[in-house]
């Protein structure tokens, strides 16, 4: 056969790809949807084409009598000094998204869609004239569904619609089966969705405050507080401290395990969300410390830190503490390669040495009576006796 002439599955598999490619576009113009076309050129074979393979040809000619499925198959006359006049297919039209979506083996997937498209625009219109664009840029995963949690879906974007500011918990709003975990899993539709209701993502509901340990390395700052505590950013910009100097660490066990120290405050960093501390008055009126891993994420957090707070200094960050400790180090699973340009000489030297061996040294391998010593170095006398009973060697994070 003529290898341009097309067979029912090849003019499906056309049909299949343009419904992948158009139905976004049809699930947003339901009118463009019944209105659309594909025509489908079955590519006759040319008179010496029948002569060198007449068996082929006559096999594509009976498949697209034999053709059952949508649309309209046209033919047309042809006469050949050789073989005489013979009526041949000559193109496949299929009319509006419904036909192509059957042709392509997906009529069930579109009419499913159409009917959950009608719904949620139903549901929560009129909305914003980008509406229909979020229904359909979130069909993937609203499709997915089973029947309940779509009806969930569909009662939560609505509820929320008409309570904007209602400054409720996950766990309060009133629709049965949306909880934290529902709503992490499908937290990206119903902002979607919300988006195109009433032009905003966000959901107007509130979530349990990131809290930051903290550790009172000198009672006396403040007094009547519990020397260890944990507290949100905003409640920590409220405390009536006036520290010398804070340590920022990222390893918890490592800020319980500190000793006493003068006129210090230790506080967890938080990785990537160490710059909020920067926020936070009486740190950014202190001598600010920074202690990290020693990998890419480490240095990309202290330079993230830096940018906020340029008088930030590392503890155990540098070439010195890593060629002391590489036997420790490990490879790094996952590095960033972030373009950092606030570090140090010696730190950006030990990140350095890091990338080319592809290693990071966790900062609560580092032997504790080293980080005892080294505290000692940058503190000074500061530093009050390693006996205390909260001194103890830190474990994992």
């Amino acid at each position: 056969m003529s290898a341009r002439c097309v067979l029912p599955p090849a003019a499906a598999a056309k049909a299949q790809t343009t419904y992948s490619s158009r139905r976004r576009r049809w699930l947003t113009d339901s009118a463009l949807a019944d209105q659309d076309s594909l025509t489908v050129a079955l590519h006759p074979p040319s008179e010496q084409q029948i002569a060198e393979d007449p068996d082929t040809v006559v096999a594509w000619v009976r498949a697209w009598r034999g053709y059952t499925g949508d649309g309209r198959v046209e033919w047309a006359t042809r006469r050949w000094p050789s073989f005489g006049t013979q009526e041949v297919p000559v193109r496949l039209t299929l009319a509006g998204a419904g036909q192509i979506a059957s042709e392509g083996g997906r009529g069930s997937e579109w009419r499913a869609l159409v009917m959950r498209r009608d719904a949620l625009v139903d549901r929560l219109g009129p909305g914003t004239p980008a509406l229909s664009a979020a229904v359909a840029a979130t069909a993937a995963k609203w499709l997915d569904l089973d029947d309940d949690d779509f009806g969930r879906l569909t009662t939560i974007a609505r509820w929320l619609s008409d309570h904007p500011n209602s400054g409720y918990f996950i766990r309060q709003l009133p629709v049965p089966g949306v909880g934290t975990k529902w709503l992490a899993r499908h937290r990206g539709v119903v902002e979607t969705l919300l988006e195109g209701v009433r032009g905003s993502r966000d959901l107007g509901i509130r979530g349990l405050p990131h809290l930051r340990d903290v550790a009172l390395c000198d009672p006396d700052l403040l007094a009547g507080s519990p020397r260890r505590f944990a507290t949100s950013l905003e409640e920590l910009t409220t405390l009536s401290l006036n520290p010398a100097r804070v340590l920022i660490l990222e390893n918890k066990e490592g800020l319980y395990a500190l000793p006493p120290l003068a006129d210090t405050v230790a506080v967890h960093g938080g990785g990537y969300t160490v710059h909020e501390l920067a926020g936070v008055p009486w740190v950014a009126h202190s001598e600010v410390w920074y202690w990290g891993d020693l990998d890419s994420h480490g240095f990309a957090i202290l330079d993230r830190l830096r940018r906020h707070l340029p008088h930030v200094r590392s503890l155990l960050m540098d070439e010195a503490t890593l060629d002391r400790w590489r036997v420790l180090a490990v490879r790094e699973q996952s590095p960033t390669f972030n373009e950092v340009s606030h570090l140090t000489g010696s730190e950006a030297a030990a990140l350095e040495c890091l990338r080319e061996g592809d290693l990071r040294l966790e900062q609560e391998r580092i032997p504790w009576p080293y980080v005892l010593e080294q505290l000692l170095a940058a503190f000074g006398p500061g530093l009050r006796s390693a006996s205390s009973d909260c001194d103890a060697r830190p474990g994992s994070k």
